[in-house]
């Protein structure tokens, strides 16, 4: 039987991707279109090794936005120490499907240019049933591990940001399933994390929000307990945590992550893991809620919005966050969104706990006043 271990030993760096570790593991490679009292401990050797004091800021960079978010990231590189390219998705067992740019070598060697490290975001389309099928073969297992390390080991990458977020999707409540998810994505997590340290690479999970250790379906389909924070902070050398979209589409209006709502995010994460690894992801968007829908804008969306419909945002001091409306009575938009004071008010919580860094969600579209900020809470 063809195991992890197996494919590891057998796995080189650089391995292209349409290359094999015999026919069985192979990963396909498709191209996507369309836009789209605190527990301390030492960070891994790689990360310490790799991202400078003070650079606490990974960018994630959308293959739709990437000129924008290319340009913000290296502009700041004084505080940005990872970019995490959203390239790349797992459908099946060992598909890869590449969106548009993946593996640009301008964005790569340009960031790389300026001290920054390439960290490729990795998503999944599989479903929770789908997920924890695979997870429960140990060949189609071993063909993911596999995939992943072909990806990682492409276009000299300094690791993977695992972010899979479609197993957590439970429409149907179906409890059992859920907790089957919660019980095999550690053990694949870190089984994927000791392959990328063995051929010298870094591993991030990036994973929903959670405020406390109950069974609960968030937002009323997803079941954030599959993402076991104590277990995937013992594998991965950070834990990204993506503490937004309390309010999104299928909820009411509403602000993108109250900040009382973000405390206890954030209380909840310094219960379970070592802050030393845990990152709490900032949101540079909100949302146009209008008829039961919600439109995804960025920060400068948002205030471009305001500006030419002659809306004045106010500032919730409960929620910290800018909210207006717009629209005659049977049009009326409601927006939310995280401008600049927004972002540091979450980075600052963050930073005051102990956590290791924040993530911004995405650049390009952020507030730019939002970067002295952070320069000043990491510098300092």
């Amino acid at each position: 039987m063809l195991t992890l271990a197996a494919v590891v030993a057998a796995f080189h760096p650089g391995t292209p991707l349409t290359g094999s570790v015999g026919a069985r593991v192979a990963p396909a490679l498709v191209t996507r279109s369309g836009p789209r009292p605190r527990e301390r401990a030492s960070p891994s050797p790689a990360v310490a090794r790799s991202v400078a004091a003070g650079r606490d800021v990974t960018a994630w960079l959308p293959y739709w936005g990437m000129n924008a978010a290319y340009d913000s990231a290296v502009a700041h590189a004084d505080v940005v120490g990872i970019a995490s390219p959203f390239w790349y998705a797992i459908s099946g067992d060992s598909t890869i499907e590449a969106d548009p740019g993946a593996g640009d070598h301008q964005v790569i060697d340009g960031v790389r240019a300026r001290g920054i490290q390439v960290v490729p975001t990795v998503t999944e389309n599989e479903g929770m049933r789908a997920f924890d099928a695979t997870l429960a073969s140990p060949r189609r297992r071993a063909a993911m591990a596999h995939a992943l390390l072909t990806i990682a080991g492409s276009h000299g990458y300094d690791g993977l940001d695992l972010d899979f977020e479609e197993f957590a999707v439970d429409r149907s409540h179906t409890a059992a399933a859920a907790d089957e998810a919660a019980a095999v994505y550690p053990p694949f997590v870190a089984d994927v994390c000791t392959a990328l340290h063995a051929i010298d690479r870094t591993c991030a999970v990036t994973v929903m929000p959670r405020t406390s250790s109950a069974h609960v379906y968030w937002r009323g389909k997803l079941a954030t307990w599959v993402y076991d924070y104590g277990a995937l902070a013992k594998a991965a050398d950070r834990v990204q945590i993506m503490a937004y979209d309390e309010h999104a589409p299928g909820t009411a209006p509403g602000p993108v992550a109250p900040y009382p709502w973000v405390e206890q995010v954030v209380s909840y994460a310094a219960s379970t893991m070592p802050l030393v690894k845990t990152e709490l992801a900032l949101a540079a968007y909100g949302y146009d809620f209008t008829r039961g829908t919600a439109t995804s804008i960025t920060t400068q969306q948002a205030e471009k919005l305001a500006a030419r419909t002659g809306a004045v945002p106010r500032w919730s001091a409960a929620q910290a966050e800018e909210t207006f409306s717009y629209g005659p009575r049977r049009d009326r938009h409601t927006v939310w969104y995280e401008d600049a004071e927004a972002e540091y008010d979450r980075a600052r919580l963050a930073r005051a706990d102990g956590f290791a860094g924040v993530d911004l969600w995405y650049a390009g579209g952020e507030d730019p006043a939002v970067w002295p900020l952070l320069r000043g809470l990491f510098a300092g």
